[in-house]
């Protein structure tokens, strides 16, 4: 019982080691934000700045609307919004494997 406690322990002492270098981590990234290239303004913070920002650069920044809702004709950056205007405005529920031509 002696090992078993002994591991018990050494895995708390392994938890507590990475909840300090996740919070260390977390405050890196918190004082490194991503900038969008193109001048726009843009930054993002947090572990998803580069997620966020690749999203930014393909589905934003200087780009017209690409998802169109083919009732209402209303634009949108982002699909899922289209998703969720089509079941908030038109009462329809769309299955995360749609295409835009299924509407």
């Amino acid at each position: 019982t002696d090992e078993v406690f002994m591991n018990a322990q050494e895995a708390v002492g392994a938890h507590r080691d990475t909840q300090g270098l996740l919070a260390r981590i977390n405050e890196f990234v918190q004082n490194d934000p991503a900038y969008c290239p193109r001048d726009c303004g843009r930054s993002y913070k947090g572990k998803w700045r580069k997620t966020n920002l690749r999203n930014h650069l393909v589905y934003e920044c200087g780009l017209p609307c690409m998802f169109k809702c083919n009732i209402c004709n209303r634009t949108f950056k982002h699909k899922c919004t289209l998703k969720t205007h089509m079941g908030c405005k038109h009462k329809i529920v769309i299955g995360k494997d749609f295409k835009l031509n299924d509407i």
